[in-house]
This record gives structure tokens, sequence and C-alpha cells, in this order.
């Protein structure tokens, strides 16, 4: 008795301090001390878990001799089988297993079995012998789906990505309405081709509209190639679903937000924020909201609301908005008492006094702030990006390239940088038609973005198409009232010989952004006759 109780003392020592096969081994010579079923489970179970599979060999028939008709001893002991090299024995025991699960259970249990045989094998036996495993006992029930699922799951976790793709698809011909397979093959496929993937995903949810996990997926993949309009229209479908879950109504309105449909985000966000009042993210982006509808003072109350980790965020918008209202000193003052405390802080604050120095027309100053922020932070991205435009509109086309060519090769599909250094390229009048290209691929990636819109726009007016310019920079507006959009739509109007509107149109976009110098610029251009 002392003998046995100083074993399952030192058992329970060793498994609290994290040490499973000093546990296994106390543990098991109690069980074999002691004979008692229950000890004798745990022990073989602890046994597996520790790779000690000569003593869980031994214990599981222990169990299995006590327990003939248990389906865990059995699987206990083809576990065991598996990791000493036994293939062919622990074949047998998975199956007999099984056939016991099916016997005593019915078929209906028999999916479960797989599932729980497949998560066993997964822990820790080698691919070679898992598999191998597998597919036997597949062959053993070629027509239930969930063996062949479980073989497809496993498989791609093993980069075995055809065995995975024949075993998937075998699986929806037996349950062709099956979503935990939908998904899977849509993931598999991803790894090769993400337009295959979508497409699959496409035609299954077509048929299957209550697929929200696939849905899901899908949502997130469109997000991944930003293909921002596609993933908001999942996404209200998902919202729709799911009208309780603060987290799906705060990505259909972040998405939202992200292609300009400002009363549709503001909705999602505070449905998101009456679910879940003390998310900083949904508060900080109904802050930007306001601030986009030049609502000040909604915006400076819901950014002092915003708590961390976003409070640093809601600061520096804080001091950015007196520039809004055409108080530009205010801000840099403003900006210079909020304190960066990481790399990524110090990024942002950086461009957030570039930003007020630009509109002070502080070009040189602007650049310089960049390049100082540059030399002391790693993720260099956003810099590069705002000092490439800083350095197109003070004429130095060539270093603003290259910074941008550096950003497409870390980012060759980012629609943004796309846009940007066609844009360049046009209004230098430099490598035009390649600008054009540059545009409207980024335009494809995400067709409802203003700035590239604009860009478009702009490409056609500069080109001697004032017509056409009018119709995409109008667009554009509708979508935001950017200044520099109202800009070239006010030079396209006055180009196409509509000279009240044009200055109609600068004078009512100077009352919403009153520090816009590239407005002032225009109407000192063109005054009244």
């Amino acid at each position: 008795r002392d003998s046995l109780f100083y074993h399952v003392l030192v058992g329970d020592i060793a498994g609290q301090r994290g040490r499973l096969g000093a546990a296994a081994q106390a543990f098991g010579r109690a069980a074999q001390e002691s004979g008692d079923l229950g000890l004798t489970r745990r022990s073989a179970l602890l046994s597996l878990y520790a790779r000690r599979y000569p003593q869980a060999e031994r214990l599981a028939r222990l169990w299995l001799s006590a327990e003939p008709r248990s389906v865990d001893a059995r699987e206990a002991l083809a576990d065991a089988e598996l990791g000493l090299g036994h293939t062919r024995a622990a074949e047998q025991g998975f199956r007999g297993a099984l056939a016991l699960v099916d016997r005593e259970e019915g078929s209906g249990a028999l999916a479960f079995g797989f599932e729980r045989i497949g998560t066993l094998l997964l822990r820790q036996h080698p691919a070679p012998a898992v598999l191998a495993s597998l597919r036997a006992l597949v062959r053993h029930y070629p027509t239930d789906p969930v063996g062949l699922y479980v073989l497809a799951n496993l498989a791609r976790r093993y980069d075995h990505v055809r065995e995975a793709s024949r075993a998937v698809d075998r699986a929806l011909r037996l349950k062709p309405h099956w979503e935990d397979a939908a998904v899977l093959k849509a993931r598999i496929l991803w790894a090769g081709s993400p337009r295959a993937s979508l497409r699959f995903a496409r035609t299954f949810l077509a048929a299957n509209p209550d697929a929200t996990r696939l849905r899901l997926d899908y949502a997130r993949r469109l997000v991944s190639l930003q293909y921002w309009s596609r993933a908001l229209a999942e996404f209200r479908l998902i919202a729709k679903a799911a009208p309780n879950d603060p987290q799906v109504l705060y990505a259909a309105g972040l998405l939202a937000l992200r292609v300009h449909k400002l009363d549709l985000a503001q909705r999602d966000l505070k449905a998101s924020l009456r679910l879940a009042p003390n998310d900083a993210r949904a508060r900080l982006y109904l802050g930007e909201i306001a601030e986009r509808e030049h609502r000040f003072a909604r915006a400076r109350s819901d950014y002092e609301r915003v708590g961390p980790p976003y409070r640093f965020t809601a600061a520096v918008r804080l001091a950015l908005m007196p520039a809004k209202t055409g108080q530009p000193e205010t801000a840099l003052h403003d900006l210079a008492r909020v304190r960066a405390r990481s790399d990524s802080e110090q990024a942002t604050l950086a461009l957030a006094r570039n930003r007020v120095l630009r509109d002070l027309h502080r070009y040189a100053r602007a650049v310089a702030v960049l390049s100082e922020a540059l030399r002391d932070v790693r993720h260099k991205g956003p810099l590069l990006y705002a000092r490439a435009l800083d350095e197109e509109r003070l004429g130095h086309i060539a270093q603003s390239e290259r910074d941008l060519k550096v950003l497409l090769v870390r980012y060759p599909r980012d629609p943004i940088i796309l846009n940007a250094l066609g844009y360049t390229y046009i209004n230098a009048r430099q490598h035009e038609r390649r600008g054009v290209l540059l545009v409207r691929q980024a335009l494809t990636m995400d067709p409802d973005n203003p700035d590239i819109i604009d860009s478009l726009g702009w490409a056609y007016y500069r080109s001697g198409h004032p017509r056409k310019a009018v119709v995409y920079l109008r667009h554009a507006l509708s979508l935001s009232q950017d200044p520099t959009i109202a800009a070239h739509l006010g030079a396209a109007l006055w180009a196409e010989g509509r000279q009240a509107a044009a200055r109609r149109l600068w004078q009512t976009a100077l009352t919403r952004a009153p520090g816009s110098g590239l407005l002032k610029t225009e109407l000192a251009r063109h005054p009244e006759p």
C-alpha cells in the first residue's frame, strides 16, 4: 500500500510539473501493482501521450482484457502498436474498433469513430504510418464519406495534395451538400490555385446558401486578395445569418468603410458596439466616419472614449483634427505633445506630422520628417509610400519611382501602390501608357476606390479627353469629398468649357477643406472674369 501510494504521489507531482514521461512511468507501476481498472486506463493514455509505447501497449492490453467491449481500449492498443512500428497490427486494431462502433452503436457513430481515430493518428505518428493506416480503414469502408474526409484532411496536413483532393472529391460525391468537406476542398484548392478555390466556393454557396462556415472562409480569402466589394457582399450575408455576432458586424462595417459606403459602415459598427460596448476598434472607426463627414464634435467624442490598445491612434487623430478645420499650426503643436512608446507608434507620429506639413506646403520638411523616421523604425512600408507621394509633389520623380518600386517588390498586388506609381507617371507625363496600365490594373482589384478612379480620370484629362475625365472624376467625387479629386474635376470641367461650374465646385470644396492649397491654387489660376 505504501508503495502504491508513493507511485501515485510521484505521478501526480511529475504531471503537475509537465514531466509526462516520469508521470507515465510512476502511474504505470501503480497500475500494474494495483490492478485497478481506472488507474490502468489513465496510465495507458498518459503513456501514449508521453510516447512510452512499450508501457502503453502493456497497459492497453490489461485494460482491454478487463473491458473487451471497450472501443477506447482497442483504439489505445492500436495507437501503441503504431508507435512501436507494428503497422499491420495497428490497422487491425483500428478496424476492430470501428467494427465494434458500427455493430454496437450503428452507422451514425461510425463517423465519430473515424474522426477520433484521425485525431489519434495526427497527434504524434509519422506521415507514412498514418496515411497507410487510414488508407486501409477507408478501403474497408469505401462508402463512408467521413473516412474519406479524415483521409483528405490528414493527407493535406502532410502535403499529399493529390491524395487529399481525390479523397475529398469522393467524400463530396457521396455527400454532395456536406459543408465541412466543401470547406476542406476550398482550402486544398487554395494552395494550388486561389482562382479555382474561389470558383468552387462560389458554386457551392449558390447551391447551399446556408453554408456559413464556407462563406466566412470565402469572404476572408476575398479580403486577402483585396476584392473589397465582393468580400463586403459576403460579410453582409453572414451578418444577416448571424445578426448578434459583433465580430461579423465589425468586419462588415470595416469593409463598408474600405469601399467608402459610410452610412452602411456606421450602421454595422454601431450594431457591433451595442453587442460589444468595450470594443475600442469599433469606436475608433466610428470616430473616423464622423470626421470624414465633418461632424467634428461627434468625432472628438468618439475618439476621447477609445480605450487601449487603440488609445494612441485616437490621440493622434484628435491632435490632427485642428488641421481639418484650417488650423494646421495648432495640429503641429498638439502632435508634439503626443508620446510614441513603440516602433509602430513612432512611424504613425511621423506620418501625422508629415501630413500637416504637406498641408502647410512645407514639402521639403515633410520629406525630411519621413527620412528621419525611416532611419529609426523597422516597418518602413507606410513611410516609404508617404515619402514617394511627397517626392512626386516636389517633382523628384526618380526618387518617388524608386520608393514605389521598392514597395512593389514587397507588395506586388497592392492596388494602392500600383495606383500611386501609375499616377506618378501620368502626372509627370513620363511613361504615360505604362501609368495608365498600372492604374487600370489597380482598378480591377479595387473598383470602388475613389483615388484610383481619380487617377484614371486625371489620365484622360492629361491626354486631352476632358469629357471622359469628367465622368470618372465625378464618380470619384461622389465616393469621396477629397479636395484633390475636387481640384481635378474642376480642371476637367474648365477644359470642357464649363468655367462657372468649375469655379463653383472649387469654392464649395474649399469650404469643406479650407486648408487645401491645391484648391486655393486652382482658384488663383482661374480668376473670375
